[in-house]
C-alpha cells in the first residue's frame, strides 16, 4: 500500500454499464450498451486493464473511474460498474487487491467525456485537498484529440503533463466504417466549436444522459468549492461552467 499523497491522476473514461453476472464482464449480454457500442466490451475491459496498468507502474498514483448513471435501467453509475468488474476479476493479476481498494476511486456524475476529465480533476481536490501534478487518461485512441487537445486545452490543464493511452475498439477507424469516421470528425468539430460544452447541442446531450438527475455541479459540498479556488459560474439545468479566459488553480498550482 502507498503511502505517499497522490500526484498523479489515472483517469479511465467509462463508456458502458456492467450489470454483474458469471462471466465477470466477458460476455456481452451482461452489459448495458448503446447499438452502436456491439462488439466493443472487450474493449471496455482492456481500458480497465490499462488503468491498473499505469496505478501498478505509479507509485504516487490513484486510479479514477469515470462515468454517472447514464441508463434508465439501473442507478449504477458507469463508474461503479467499472470498479465492480476489476474487483470481481481480481484485477486481473495486475494490482494487489488488498491494496487496490485504497487507490480506486469512482468519479459517479460525468456524462461526457469533457465531465471525465473536469469531474475527475475535482473529485481528485475533494478527496485529496491538492491538485494532481501529472495525469493519465485512458480511453479510445480515437478519442485523442478531443480529450488532450480540446477538453483539457479549454480548462487549462498543462499539456506537457499529460499522458494518454489509447485502445480501439476492432474496426472503428480502419477507415472500413464511413459512420465511425464520420462521428469521431463531427465530435471533434462540436468541440471546437464549444469547448466547454455550454451551448445546446452537448449540453443538451447531456440532459438526455442524466435520467437520475446527477447534480451537475463541479463540487459537492460548498467548503471543497470556495477551498478549491476554481472559478465557475451557474449555468441552466444546475450545470456548473468554468469562467473562461482565467488561470484555474491546477494551471497555478504546476507553474
Amino acid at each position: 500500500m502507498s503511502s505517499k499523497q497522490p500526484r498523479h491522476l489515472v483517469i479511465v473514461c467509462c463508456h458502458g454499464i456492467w450489470l454483474g453476472g458469471p462471466a465477470r464482464g466477458h460476455d456481452e449480454d451482461e452489459w448495458l450498451i448503446a447499438g452502436f457500442q456491439k462488439g466493443e466490451t472487450p474493449t471496455f475491459i482492456e481500458h480497465i486493464k490499462a488503468g491498473l496498468q499505469v496505478l501498478q507502474e505509479t507509485e504516487d498514483s490513484i486510479l479514477m473511474f469515470s462515468g454517472g448513471p447514464t441508463r434508465k435501467e439501473t442507478s449504477l453509475s458507469e463508474a461503479r460498474s467499472y470498479a465492480n468488474l476489476a474487483i470481481s476479476n481480481g484485477c486481473f493479476g495486475i494490482f494487489p487487491e488488498n491494496d487496490v481498494r485504497d487507490r480506486l476511486h469512482c468519479e459517479e456524475r460525468a456524462l461526457d467525456s469533457y465531465y471525465n476529465v473536469l469531474f475527475s480533476l475535482t473529485k481528485f481536490w475533494s478527496d485529496h485537498k491538492t491538485w494532481p501534478k501529472t495525469m493519465t487518461i485512458v480511453s479510445h485512441a480515437f478519442k485523442r484529440e478531443r480529450l488532450i487537445d480540446c477538453h483539457c486545452g479549454a480548462i487549462g490543464f498543462p499539456l506537457e503533463r499529460i499522458s494518454f493511452v489509447g485502445i480501439d475498439p476492432p474496426g472503428v477507424v480502419d477507415g472500413t466504417n464511413e459512420a465511425a469516421t464520420k462521428g469521431i470528425v463531427e465530435a471533434i468539430t462540436q468541440w471546437k466549436e464549444d469547448p466547454h460544452g455550454k451551448g445546446e447541442l452537448l449540453a443538451g446531450k447531456r440532459r438526455k444522459r442524466n435520467p437520475w438527475r446527477v447534480p451537475q455541479g463541479l463540487f459537492l459540498n460548498e467548503d471543497d468549492r470556495i477551498g478549491s479556488g476554481v472559478q465557475s459560474t451557474l449555468a441552466s439545468e444546475g450545470e456548473e461552467m468554468l469562467l473562461e479566459g482565467v488561470t484555474q488553480p491546477w494551471s497555478r498550482h504546476l507553474s
